[in-house]
């Protein structure tokens, strides 16, 4: 069931598609009505011509009943013309059709009633109202009815029923019912249509109040920002001032960076304003009388110092020849220095940007006036030259700018009633042509103006903020802001600190110069820094120097950071160095993208260059941390397969040293020599244990899971057997046992018996050191079922149990736990057999026999557990 709330917010919405969709059907039904008025008047008179030949004894009757209908037909369309069309337009048009069925099944009954074929005119009309007008359900349903049902009372009138009738009344009813169905279906798409309409114009209202809530934003962000920015150029001028009285090169070479960045950052403020006011139709023109040429000439004039400083020729051709005229001044001087900062800024060394006039149109207009600006750089791919002039694009390959300098420029000059051409080709420089009008008229509104108050006064606080608060000076260095060079390094070329010997090599990838610059000059008293300004640089730099770490911007031209990561990864040489990623994208769906391509951390601009040397310093420590357990495993390999091969070698002796031992043993019993038997007693222990501690290094330093050769045994049997030699030395050496196992004669365990063998003789030799120095020397036995599928087997002592400092490294290699026989190995053995059988190894460092204790479980074979499920709690018994 709907729930309440949801089901209220939901009415109001649905009566008002319902309203909509009836008002549509009936405009819709109208229309259709009077085509389908006129079309009849033709089409049911022309039918005429088929009386003729049917039936021409009665043409005259037939010709007269058709005129009857048309008469109606022209009332009606007379109706549907008049003020109550509407209210008019479904009764008349199913009292029409009526007349029309009715006219039909007379002249049907006339020539034989349902003999002839005259009913399939009534077919028609059922096929025509059905599929051509948007009927209600009920009313299409109830005008079927009473044309099937008059066609029947008329031929009836005049003709018995008889056989004849089923075929004409079954398509008769058939066309009914696919009228019917005609209806349902249009009815549907008529309704599916209008509903996504309405998502359709609520989507676009949705992006109309996002589009207005973006000029709000814009006009709002750029107030908050341009304040404080006025705030910081006028301090810190003061400070590069008192740095030069101070004689401080050092000092001024940053402040001066500081303000050249605070200018253009006040550069795409103001930019970002202009498109805002630009958007909401508050940008107006304000023109004064002057000349195009001396703006431009003046603008040029203060862009060859910046452009010199690039190795940039930048030269002004015939600007002396544009005539006076009317236009908006600051508005120009904004087209003309985004036209000329692009032009310098992708101009390469060597190159040439010229401001030229020229003739608009291409040929002599008194009423226009036209400059271009030309440059020699790249050009602009064929598929990008429209796209330069949309807001916020920026060519594929580059990264500087918001990508509003262009788009705004050309909606500049089309306030001014003019346009932006452009002209390139890849490789063969750029030409951007300014058009105006010579005459610009100040326009009192362009678009639409804001209802909302916000929307007043977010706008009336973007054209506040528009007023000349900077001299021309001041506000032409603004606008070149992005022409001018770096300063952090100066003039001069600058020594960097000399890092201590050994440091790590770290390669910086960052294609602004001047960021570049500032962080190499900090990081290299730490580290050897190497610069790259894009990615193919920074991957050929990686390739020949293998750096300890990479730092990398995200957004460069060429490739961008995220490809150069991409091939790094991708780089057997260079897989494993650290990269990290610098963006000034945040959020965490850049974090994931620069994540997923390999990269291993990711700061976000404008970072603290603390943070970075702290992220640099923790990566390079995790890198050595890396590279030294790199180092430690191989040597423990190398250690391990020396210590096999080693231990390998000496199987053989002791084999030889045990055959003698044994030999020698045997005759010196039978000789009577009991002190020598004695003697050889204790080498064939020492032997056996020598035997013991070769197997368990063999066995880890193989590594890996055991091979096991498994069998199915009797569980009791195999314990029995096991157990008793076990006991039995235990018994000699003064070491009372007791054993119970409670398991039934036929329950079967998987296992290999050698390898358990083992197990238990290690369990059972680690408790015999336990009690060898106590006053009660006992060890405890126990076997039995656990949990209906498991086998346990607890062996446990009356030693002095396990301290707490030791219980977890007793499974650790070479862990000893204090002994000094053994080689710390017998536990491991121990474990890695159990695992490898499926089991679990528990241990008790203070069991209630009051020394340790250890529980081993394994599982049962299939069979048998199937068996003890069946049995119940009595199988353990």
């Amino acid at each position: 069931m709907a729930h309440p709330d949801l089901d209220s917010r939901r009415s109001p919405r649905l009566a008002g598609f319902e309203a909509t969709f009836r008002n549509e059907t009936r405009q819709l039904f109208l229309e259709r009505a009077r085509f389908l008025l006129k079309t009849t008047l033709v089409l049911y008179p022309a039918f005429w011509f088929l009386d003729l030949v049917m039936a021409p004894e009665m043409a005259v009757r037939f010709l007269q009943i058709r005129a009857a209908v048309c008469v109606l037909y022209l009332i009606s369309l007379a109706a549907v013309y008049s003020r109550h069309a509407a209210r008019l337009a479904q009764p008349l048009v199913m009292a029409s059709a009526l007349a029309s069925a009715a006219g039909i099944s007379i002249m049907s009954n006339q020539l034989g009633g349902y003999a002839g074929n005259y009913f399939a005119g009534n077919m028609i009309v059922l096929f025509v109202i059905g599929f051509f007008l948007p009927w209600e359900l009920g009313a299409a349903a109830l005008l079927s009815s009473l044309i099937i049902a008059t066609d029947l009372a008329i031929n009836l009138a005049a003709h018995p029923a008889s056989r004849a009738m089923v075929g004409p009344l079954f398509f008769l009813s058939g066309s009914g019912v696919f009228t019917w169905l005609a209806t349902l279906s249009s009815r549907r798409t008529r309704r599916r249509d209008l509903s996504l309409r309405l998502r359709l114009e609520a989507a676009n209202e949705e992006l109309k109040e996002l589009d207005r809530a973006k000029s709000r934003f814009f006009a709002n962000v750029t107030h908050e920002l341009r304040t404080p920015l006025t705030l910081l150029l006028g301090p810190l001028e003061t400070l590069l001032g008192e740095a030069a009285e101070a004689g401080t090169p050092e000092r001024q070479r940053l402040l001066q960076s500081m303000i050249t960045n605070a200018h253009r950052l006040l550069r795409q403020v103001d930019a970002l304003l202009e498109s805002a006011r630009l958007e909401s139709g508050r940008l107006r023109l304000e023109p004064e009388p002057g000349n195009l040429g001396t703006l431009l000439s003046e603008l040029v004039e203060a862009a060859v110092p910046l452009a010199e400083r690039r190795g940039v020729e930048l030269a002004s051709e015939k600007l002396d020849a544009l005539p006076d005229g009317s236009f908006d001044p600051e508005k120009v001087e904004i087209i003309a220095s985004n036209l000329i900062s692009n032009a310098l800024k992708f101009t390469p060394m060597g190159g040439r940007v010229t401001v030229r006039s020229v003739s608009a149109g291409g040929g002599a207009d008194d009423g226009w006036v036209a400059f271009e600006v030309e440059d020699t750089g790249p050009g602009i791919p064929a598929d990008e030259m429209e796209r330069i002039f949309h807001r916020f694009h920026q060519v594929e390959g580059t990264s500087s700018g918001t990508g509003l300098g262009l788009a705004l420029s050309r909606e500049l000059a089309r306030l001014h009633g003019g346009d932006v051409l452009v002209r390139s080709e890849p490789g063969g420089g750029s030409r951007f042509r300014v058009e105006l009008p010579r005459e610009a008229r100040a326009q009192s509104e362009r678009r639409r103006q804001p209802r909302r108050r916000e929307d007043q006064l977010a706008l009336a606080r973007a054209e506040a903020l528009t007023a000349r608060e900077y001299a021309r000076r001041t506000r032409r260095e603004t606008l070149l802001a992005d022409v001018e060079l770096p300063r952090v390094t100066g003039d001069a070329p600058q020594v960097r600190p000399q890092p201590p010997a050994g440091a790590p090599r770290l390669l910086l990838v960052e294609d602004n110069e001047e960021l570049r610059s500032f962080m190499a000059q900090r990081l290299s008293s730490r580290y050897q820094v190497e610069e790259a300004a894009d990615g193919n640089a920074g991957l050929a730099a990686a390739r020949r120097t293998t750096p300890d770490l990479i730092v990398s911007d995200v957004m460069m031209p060429g490739m961008d950071g995220h490809e150069l990561c991409r091939r790094l990864r991708a780089d057997p040489s260079l897989v494993s160095v650290p990269v990290i990623l610098l963006t000034a994208r945040a959020g965490s769906e850049a974090v994931v993208e620069g994540l997923e391509v390999g990269a291993d951390d990711y700061v976000v601009k404008p970072f603290a260059l603390r943070e970075l040397e702290a992220r640099i310093a923790a990566h390079l420590r995790a890198r050595e941390i890396e590279r030294q357990l790199h180092e430690r495993e191989s040597r423990l390999v190398a250690i391990g397969q020396m210590t096999s091969s080693v231990v390998h070698d000496l199987r053989n002796p002791l084999t030889l040293l045990v055959g003698y031992a044994d030999l020698a043993h045997r005759l010196a019993v039978r000789g009577g020599e009991s002190v020598i038997a004695e003697e050889l007693e204790q080498v064939q222990a020492a032997s056996d244990r020598l035997r013991r501690m070769i197997e368990e290094i063999l066995d880890f330093a193989r590594g890996g899971t055991p091979k096991l050769v498994l069998e199915t045994l009797p569980a009791r049997r195999f314990l029995d057997e096991t157990l008793a030699p076990l006991a039995g030395d235990l018994e000699e050496r003064g070491v009372a046992t007791e054993i119970h196992l409670k398991l039934d004669e036929d329950l079967k365990v998987t296992l290999d018996r050698d390898r358990m063998q083992r197990v238990l003789e290690n369990l059972l030799k680690n408790a015999r050191e336990a009690v060898s120095a106590g006053v009660v020397r006992r060890v405890f036995l126990r076997a039995w079922v656990e949990d209906e599928d498991t086998l346990a087997i607890r062996v446990a002592d009356t030693g002095p149990g396990i301290p707490d400092e030791l219980a977890g490294h007793l499974f650790e290699p070479f862990a000893t736990t204090g002994k000094k026989e053994g080689t710390g190995l017998g536990l491991v053995t121990v474990r890695n057999l159990v695992k490898a059988h499926g089991g679990e190894i528990r241990v008790e460092t203070a069991a209630p026999e009051g020394g340790a204790a250890f529980t081993i479980t394994l599982p049962l074979t299939p069979a048998e557990s199937e068996t003890l499920s069946r049995l119940g709690p009595l199988a353990a018994l």
